[in-house]
C-alpha cells in the first residue's frame, strides 16, 4: 500500500521535470538559435514478488510461470534536444549570418592556430552575431573571437592604381585659313582638331581640355584656374589674322587608367588620337600593381582584417559582405575588395552529444563523437546565409498541449498521494 504513495511522488517530480523542461522552450521561444528540448520518461524501479520460472515436462513436472513484479512509478530517462534548423529571420547587420544546416560556428578566447578542435577549449554555437572589434578581429556579441581560415601571407591584395599623374608641357597650335563660307576657322590641339569663330578661340580650348579629357587645369602653385581662357597662353595673330598661333604653358592634371603600357607603367587617360607634347613629363605617378587572389590557410585560426602591405597599417573597411561559401569581404574607402577569410563550419557526428553552456554556446561532450572542421557550402552541414540570424526551433503549439497533459499527469499523482493517505487513514481509524 506504502509502495502507492512512493509512486506519485516519483511521478510529481518527473512531471515537474517535464514542466521544468517545457517552461524553458516557452521562455527561449524568441531566443535566437535555441534548440527545443524534449523530456522522456521511464519506469522506476521495480520489486520482485515472485520470480520468474521455466516449466519442465517431465513426469510430475509443472509448467513455467511469469515473473510478478510491481513498480515505483516514473522517473526521467532522458532529455533530449532536437536539432533541427530554425527559421531564418533577417536583419541589418552586413556581418550578421547563419547556418542553413546542421554545422555550428567555432567561437572562443584567443588561441592562435587550432589542430585539435576537441582539447582546444572553444566553443560551437548557432548564432551569428558577429561584429569587428577594435584590433579588427572579427567576434561575436559575447567577445569571443570566431574561427575560420584566415588568408595566407603575400595574398588577397587588391590592385593598387596609380596616382592622378600631373604634367607640364607647351601646346602649340595654328589656325589655317578662315573659311569664308562658315566664318570658322579649324583649329588642331594636341591630335583633336574642332572648328570655332576666333573671338572664342580660348574659351573652345578650354572647354575641351576640361569636357573632353575630364583633366583640370592648374597655376604653378597647384591652384585649379577657373573657368575660361587660360593665363598661360598669349594668342598671336597676323595683320589679316589669316593665320593665328597661340603659345603657353600650363599644368594639366590627366587621370590615369587602368591599362599598362606592358611594364607596368601607368599611362594617362588621355583620349584617343590625343598626343601629348613631347615636353610633357609625368609626375607624383605609382605604377599600376594587378590584385593577388585571395587564398586560404589550412588551419583554423582567429579572422582579423588584414594590414596593407604598402602602408603596413590595416585596411580601413566600411562595409562587408558574406557569401555562401562564409568568405568574409570588406570594401576600404578606395572602393576596393579587402578578402578577410573564410567562415568554418564544424560538423558533429552526434549533436545531441554536446553539453549546453552559459548563453548559447555548446562545450563538446564525449559522446559527441567525430568533430571536424568543413568549408561552407561544400556538404550538409550547410551554407551561410548572410544578414539572417536563426531562430528558435520552439513549436508553441506542441509546448501549450504537452503543457496541459503534464500539468494533469501532475494532478493524476497527486490523486494517488491522496487516495493513498486515505486509505492509511481508514486503516488508522480501523484500530479506535
Amino acid at each position: 500500500m506504502v509502495k502507492s504513495m512512493f509512486a506519485g511522488v516519483s511521478g510529481l517530480k518527473s512531471h515537474q521535470q517535464k514542466m521544468d523542461v517545457i517552461g524553458n522552450n516557452i521562455a527561449n521561444v524568441n531566443t535566437w538559435g535555441y534548440k527545443a528540448y524534449s523530456f522522456n520518461f521511464q519506469d522506476s524501479i521495480y520489486s520482485t514478488s515472485i520470480r520468474s520460472s521455466g516449466g519442465a515436462t517431465t513426469a510430475g513436472a509443472y509448467g513455467g510461470r511469469n515473473p510478478s513484479q510491481v513498480g515505483y512509478g516514473s522517473s526521467m530517462g532522458s532529455i533530449s534536444f532536437q536539432y533541427t534548423t530554425g527559421a531564418p529571420s533577417p536583419t541589418d547587420n552586413d556581418l550578421d549570418c547563419m547556418i542553413d544546416g546542421t554545422g555550428l560556428f567555432l567561437v572562443g578566447s584567443m588561441n592562435g592556430t587550432v589542430t585539435n578542435i576537441k582539447s582546444s577549449g572553444l566553443y560551437l554555437s548557432r548564432v551569428g552575431i558577429f561584429g569587428v572589434d577594435n584590433n579588427g578581429y572579427l567576434v561575436d556579441d559575447q567577445k569571443n573571437y570566431v574561427y575560420g581560415y584566415a588568408l595566407q601571407e603575400g595574398t588577397g591584395i587588391p590592385e593598387v592604381a596609380p596616382k592622378q599623374a600631373t604634367g607640364t608641357g607647351t601646346f602649340d597650335f595654328t589656325m589655317p585659313t578662315l573659311d569664308p563660307a562658315t566664318g570658322q576657322y579649324t583649329v588642331s590641339f594636341l591630335g583633336h582638331t574642332f572648328t570655332t569663330n576666333s573671338s572664342d578661340l580660348e574659351e573652345q580650348i578650354d572647354a575641351w581640355i576640361r569636357d573632353a579629357t575630364k583633366a583640370e587645369s592648374k597655376d604653378a602653385q597647384g591652384n585649379v584656374i577657373p573657368a575660361g581662357p587660360f593665363n598661360g597662353y598669349t594668342i598671336q595673330r597676323n595683320s589679316d589674322e589669316q593665320e593665328i598661333k597661340a603659345t603657353g604653358k600650363v599644368n594639366l592634371t590627366f587621370i590615369a587608367d587602368m591599362a599598362d603600357d606592358g611594364n607596368n607603367a601607368a599611362i594617362p587617360a588621355i583620349p584617343a588620337g590625343v598626343t601629348p607634347p613631347a615636353d610633357w613629363e609625368a609626375e607624383d605617378g605609382v605604377n599600376f600593381e594587378p590584385a593577388i587572389a585571395a587564398k586560404f590557410n589550412d588551419q583554423l585560426s582567429p579572422i582579423w582584417i588584414p594590414f596593407d602591405p604598402k602602408t603596413g597599417a590595416q585596411y580601413n573597411l566600411q562595409s562587408y559582405s558574406i557569401n555562401e561559401d562564409g568568405v568574409i569581404v570588406g570594401i576600404d574607402k578606395q572602393n576596393r575588395p579587402i578578402t578577410l577569410g573564410q567562415l568554418a563550419i564544424i560538423s558533429v557526428e552526434n549533436p545531441n552529444g554536446l553539453e549546453k553552456t552559459s548563453g548559447y554556446y555548446f562545450s563538446i561532450g564525449d559522446n559527441a563523437g567525430d568533430v571536424e572542421a568543413v568549408k561552407p557550402n561544400t556538404g550538409p552541414a550547410g551554407f551561410i546565409r548572410s544578414k539572417f540570424l536563426e531562430m528558435p526551433n520552439v513549436d508553441l503549439a506542441n509546448e501549450f498541449s504537452n503543457m496541459i497533459t503534464t500539468q494533469r499527469g501532475f494532478q493524476a499523482n497527486s490523486k494517488i498521494i491522496t487516495v493513498t493517505d486515505e486509505m492509511l487513514q481508514e486503516l488508522v481509524n480501523m484500530k479506535r
